[in-house]
């Protein structure tokens, strides 16, 4: 799986994004994870919405438009949940709960995904 770094006005916020951009990886997603670090994440791409049936612990879901603009943010998304369908997003970015708030991330803030390889 690829990995990107995640900034916002040119400061990393999250340096271990893991990129889901194929069938499988956006499948299985973090089902497979533990937990989340203050720096991880996972950065689904062509996606538009979320569910977390199956996860052990709380997510935030950061939707993003195809250049990064942030849309929406499910905030403490909990086990078993779905988010809305944000038609408009072309990527969200699952972090560790509370990153949404830890980092002051709103709506139309832009946010710049790096590829790291």
């Amino acid at each position: 799986m690829k990995n990107c770094i995640i900034l916002k006005n040119d400061i990393v916020l999250f340096s271990e994004v893991k990129v889901a951009d194929r069938f499988g990886t956006r499948l299985v997603g973090l089902l497979r994870t533990a937990g989340l670090a203050e720096n991880q994440g996972l950065l689904l791409k062509k996606c538009n919405q979320v569910h977390t049936f199956g996860m052990k612990f709380f997510i935030d879901a950061i939707f993003l438009s195809k250049d990064g603009d942030i849309l929406y943010i499910e905030h403490e998304m909990g086990p078993g949940k779905v988010s809305p369908h944000i038609k408009r997003a072309y990527w969200v970015l699952e972090l560790k709960s509370g990153s949404g708030r830890q980092y002051h991330l709103e709506i139309n803030q832009r946010l710049v995904v790096r590829q790291n390889n």
